[in-house]
């Protein structure tokens, strides 16, 4: 575990994935769930996992915490933090870093990174290439109460959200892109299938 002890983490798959024809965290890449190797990269860095679905049901992995968007039904990943921060109150977690279901390359210090760059109780969030990848981030149990409000209110922007709680950014260097590679398109997931397929070394 790499991310602090009070760290939980949350993959986000609650997304209808349209450009993909219906849902994607299933579907194999070199053989295994795009999910599957979100979890097998992000697990070891936390102390407990949930999977925010939305209302879709994986059926995947029935041992983990399945979280649906509880009074907010469709109203994206933001909905989907929110349910992550009720779980984390009632397991007595403190932190929470999120992560989609479609960063199959995420690196064994993405936690530790978030953790690191924190503030305070303020979000931090990671930017690539001066652009904020809003579901690439460490949230603080006091935010439930924010993310709650602002649902309430019919505003569902993740981005609006860490801009409101005024997140750390934190940068990652231009030559690690490919390790947070967005697999959300057919180009995506072509250019992360032929990174698969690259000998070792290459």
């Amino acid at each position: 575990m790499t991310g602090g002890a009070q760290t939980s983490g949350l993959i986000l798959a609650g997304g209808k994935a349209e450009r993909f024809g219906g849902e994607k965290a299933l579907r194999p890449l070199h053989g295994q769930p795009l999910i599957e190797r979100v979890y097998e990269r992000l697990r070891p860095q936390v102390q407990a996992l949930a999977v925010a679905e939305g209302g879709t049901a994986l059926g995947w992995r029935a041992e983990l915490t399945h979280l649906d968007d509880g009074p907010f039904p469709g109203a994206g990943p933001l909905a989907g933090i929110r349910a992550g921060l009720a779980w984390l109150q009632e397991e007595g977690g403190e932190w929470l870093v999120t992560a989609p279901c479609d960063v199959p390359f995420l690196p064994a210090d993405y936690a530790a990174r978030l953790w690191a760059g924190r503030k305070g109780t303020r979000p931090a969030v990671l930017r690539l290439e001066g652009r904020d990848q809003n579901l690439l981030a460490l949230w603080h149990v006091s935010h439930f109460e924010k993310l709650d409000g602002l649902l309430g209110a019919g505003r569902q922007a993740v981005w609006g959200a860490l801009k409101e709680l005024d997140a750390v950014p934190i940068d990652v260097p231009g030559q690690e892109a490919d390790a947070f590679l967005n697999v959300n398109d057919t180009a995506a997931w072509a250019k992360a299938d032929a990174y698969l397929d690259r000998p070792p070394g290459k």
